[in-house]
């Protein structure tokens, strides 16, 4: 009986140490960019499917991006991405213009105050296509600071859709293209820029039809055209047809 007792826990043992083991490394699995160059961290996530979607997402953005914008998002040792949880923040990503913390994801982020009353629908999670947007959104964010050492792209896009008193207020040459920009003042132009550069790409006739400065600028900086792809967020667009 005692022989039995003792098997029997032994196997117990070995089966939640097992268990332990297959749980463990799936949680410190790596998850990789198709793109070499894109450094993947996971700081905390909610789960891992959410996680590779929201990769998939990153690559899915470089993917309809031209090559010379791809290169612009790119530094000496490539780019880093963080996937983390922030349930008391109401970012969903973050870029870093130091050009080496690269953009930060946040997959749950808060919905308290949220600064916007339709997109994205946090308390739904966000559609693969939501994350997509997000994606394209943040890689504008890195190739605008990196363009600010070498194109100066930001530059003139700031001079092409406003202009700015002897105290650094702004006037707008044509209203920002999303009401996202209008909640964060502190970065209005960084945002507008951000914004309207996913916009060219999921929703260029709505952005050329209402923000002719804001289309014209990125045509020219994309080179190429977009057809309208179906995304939920364009709800975020601040147009007044």
């Amino acid at each position: 009986m005692k022989r039995k007792l003792y098997r029997f826990a032994a196997l117990t043992i070995v089966i939640v140490l097992l268990t332990t083991f297959i749980n463990t490394d799936s949680i410190n699995a790596s998850i990789n960019s198709k793109y070499p160059w894109v450094h993947v961290t996971i700081q905390k996530e909610t789960n891992r499917t959410e996680s590779k979607d929201w990769i998939k997402a990153l690559d899915e953005a470089l993917d309809t991006l031209p090559s010379h914008i791809v290169t612009g998002t790119k530094s000496e040792n490539g780019l880093n991405v963080t996937l983390t949880v922030e349930s008391n923040e109401k970012w969903s990503g973050r870029a870093y213009p130091d050009l080496t913390t690269g953009i930060y994801f946040n997959e749950q982020p808060s919905s308290k105050n949220y600064p916007l009353d339709s997109e994205p629908p946090i308390l739904n999670g966000f559609s693969h296509n939501e994350k997509f947007y997000v994606a394209l959104h943040e890689l504008g964010h890195i190739y605008f600071f990196r363009s600010e050492k070498d194109t100066h792209d930001f530059q003139t896009f700031e001079k092409i859709v406003s202009t700015k008193n002897a105290e650094g207020e702004i006037s707008w040459l044509e209203e920002p293209s999303t009401i996202y920009p209008l909640s964060h003042k502190a970065n209005q132009l960084a945002e507008s820029a951000a914004e309207a550069f996913a916009l060219f790409v999921v929703s260029p006739d709505i952005l050329k039809a209402c923000y002719p400065l804001h289309y014209n600028f990125m045509r020219k900086l994309f080179d190429r055209e977009y057809t309208e792809t179906p995304n939920s967020i364009i709800t975020r667009i601040n147009c007044k047809q």
